[in-house]
């Protein structure tokens, strides 16, 4: 928590005021698993912060083929007025794991789900810490600061374009990480509704874009960071046996179990023991 508080000031001194309305966005998605149910939740995996260099490419260089069809992208997907797709993106503004729940088929959420939102906390705690110095290292500019916007999420009127921005924390984008790995994670757990999941956080990610906050190609990097993470996680006998788990948990809650068993009923009443510790 302190090294993310530590780059936020950092970058609060880079950034001029209008770029500043941004950092909070960041803070949330860096802070948010951090807090959960007022723990700090420990990955599965030991990884540098700085193995980003090695996980995903360089954004494309500012005025290439690839950064035209970047911005391309982005005018692709403005909303002209208040469109169903645009309403949406702004919901998906939201960092929650209730954004996939219709998906799911059912709720999300420490009380309903423990083992899964375990889950779920630990991949998370992965991602955010590689994520977050990505972001601060590649210092990409939003889409709003290099181009004229018709409106985006999170302003009441769209920000005016900057001559030449020099920086930003665009790339990659943190809710495309975050809803990748949720889609992945739960398309896993509940394979027969992997489809509807899937298709939920390729939507997750594309509401960046529509929000005119993120590139395409920022979306893309999310998706590569968290693929090669969910590749090594699936080495590890520990994750593994935690999605046993969790599928253990929505049997029982579609009642096609009767119970969990063994070291997963003993999972879920630490997880109980350590909420209702929390609460207290």
């Amino acid at each position: 928590m302190n090294w993310v508080l530590s780059k936020i000031a950092v970058a609060a001194k880079m950034r001029n005021v209008k770029n500043i309305l941004m950092l909070p966005v960041v803070f949330v998605l860096l802070c948010h698993f951090a807090a959960a149910q007022g723990q700090s939740p420990s990955g599965f995996l030991k990884i540098e912060a700085s193995e980003y260099l090695s996980l995903i490419p360089p954004y494309p260089v500012l005025q290439s083929m690839e950064d035209e069809a970047d911005m391309a992208g982005v005018r692709q997907w403005q909303q002209s007025g208040e469109t169903p797709r645009w309403q949406l993106a702004q919901a998906d503004a939201q960092v929650s794991y209730e954004r996939f729940a219709e998906a799911y088929g059912s709720a999300i959420s420490p009380a309903s789900t423990p083992i899964l939102v375990h889950l779920l906390d630990k991949v998370e705690a992965n991602l955010s810490g590689v994520m977050g110095r990505a972001k601060m290292f590649y210092n990409r500019p939003r889409p709003y600061q290099r181009m004229q916007m018709s409106k985006v999420c999170g302003f009441s009127t769209a920000p005016t374009a900057e001559a030449a921005p020099k920086s930003g924390n665009s790339y990659p984008s943190g809710h495309a990480t975050f809803g990748w790995s949720v889609a992945l994670l739960l398309a896993e757990v509940a394979p027969e509704r992997a489809q509807t999941i899937l298709t939920r956080g390729r939507e997750y990610g594309e509401s960046r874009i529509v929000c005119g906050v993120h590139f395409p190609s920022d979306v893309h990097a999310g998706e590569i960071l968290v693929s090669d993470i969910m590749g090594r996680l699936h080495d590890l006998p520990e994750f593994r046996r935690e999605v046993g788990c969790a599928r253990q948990e929505r049997a029982v809650a579609l009642k096609t179990s009767e119970k969990l068993e063994g070291e997963c009923m003993n999972m879920k009443q630490e997880l109980e023991q350590k909420a209702a510790g929390v609460s207290k």
